[in-house]
């Protein structure tokens, strides 16, 4: 009985002792009214492929004790040697101004600004047929006659949410079409 009492008393003084756990998706989007650029059939585009980018930390001191899902969005430069320039807030469909959710924002700019990138590269081959037999998808590869390195604007969303007491920070998952 006393065993029974006291892991009664102990799981009553740990119910105060919530600690916020983390978890973190995100997603890219490419943002309205974005720049797109025409490739010719003998020209491959390499997207830049992100490191092991660490998600951004929920503000530690957030005020409320519960957050619907917030999405603040984020765009930035990877430059060419792969690292994040510039981060600032994106206006668009589903993003909170950045008035409205400050430290959401300031968490979420200084998670990319961490982030590294190997750089995008823009891929042109002698040919059609010659791209389509050496490109990989992932570099320039095989018989090119041009690579070059570009710097790229990226966008991402963020969904930060406090449920029960819990900090969450995910995204919506992109659909595929």
């Amino acid at each position: 009985m006393n065993r029974v009492r006291s892991v009664a008393l102990l799981l009553m003084a740990c119910g105060g002792c919530a600690t916020r756990s983390t978890t973190v998706e995100q997603r890219m989007f490419l943002p309205e009214g974005a720049a797109s650029y025409a490739m010719q059939d003998h020209q491959a585009f390499v997207f830049p492929v992100p490191h092991a980018n660490p998600p951004p930390d929920f503000p530690p001191d957030y005020p409320l004790r519960e957050l619907p899902p917030t999405t603040v969005c984020i765009s930035f430069v990877v430059d060419e040697a792969g690292v994040v320039g510039g981060p600032k807030p994106q206006p668009g469909a589903g993003c909170v101004a950045a008035a409205e959710a400050a430290p959401l924002y300031a968490a979420a700019l200084a998670g990319v600004r961490q982030w590294r990138f190997d750089p995008a590269m823009f891929c042109s081959y002698p040919d059609a047929a010659t791209r389509d037999r050496d490109w990989n998808g992932r570099g320039c590869s095989g018989a090119v006659a041009e690579a070059r390195i570009v710097p790229v604007s990226l966008s991402y969303a963020f969904t930060f949410e406090v449920k029960d007491g819990k900090a969450r920070i995910g995204a919506e998952k992109l659909e595929r079409k």
